[in-house]
């Protein structure tokens, strides 16, 4: 508990009156394995290990819906984010892994480059097995390539040093 209170976003756990606003305001809910309103309870009761291995903490689609809608003021939009990152560098294990691979090459992809570069996120999250999938994205990429809207090498931005610098240091901060 005193850890994710640490946690950006976890400041205002202990004012959750588990009312429900945030489980009835959530648009990916329906999804989920456990609602924002368990996932705060399961943090109460220290269940570490079942919330960072959750999907909810994957599924949500930080619109602050909760967040704003919350009586107590509880940032929970925050603290999945937060729960996200605390879940990959503790390496756990993931109900929904194209959310957390997604994530993670993300990440990595702006670490390295310093922008996105959508055929390298893509190439590392597509399930390759399913051929149709694989034909159509790489149609659609060619597409889009032709139009000059898709870049087929990466690029780098000039002060891509720098950047991971600034991600290296927030990285840190937000594990504290």
């Amino acid at each position: 508990m005193k850890e994710v209170e640490k946690l950006h976003g976890g400041e205002e756990i202990l004012n959750c009156i588990q009312c429900g606003v945030c489980a009835g305001s959530c648009p990916t809910r329906y999804s989920m394995d456990y609602s924002p309103t368990q996932i705060i309870k399961m943090i109460h009761l220290g269940m570490r290990e079942e919330v960072l291995s959750s999907s909810a903490i994957w599924t949500c689609s930080t619109c602050y819906t909760c967040a704003s809608r919350c009586p107590r003021t509880v940032d929970i939009t925050t603290l999945m984010m937060s729960l996200r990152t605390l879940s990959l560098q503790e390496k756990f294990e993931h109900k929904n892994t194209v959310e957390a691979k997604f994530h993670r090459s993300f990440f990595e992809i702006i670490r390295k480059y310093g922008r996105l570069h959508e055929p390298s996120l893509l190439t590392s999250i597509i399930d390759k097995r399913n051929i149709a999938k694989l034909f159509h994205n790489v149609a659609f990429g060619l597409r889009l390539w032709r139009k000059g809207k898709l870049q087929l090498r990466p690029q780098r931005i000039e002060q891509s040093a720098s950047l991971r610098e600034i991600i290296e240091r927030t990285s840190e901060e937000a594990s504290r």
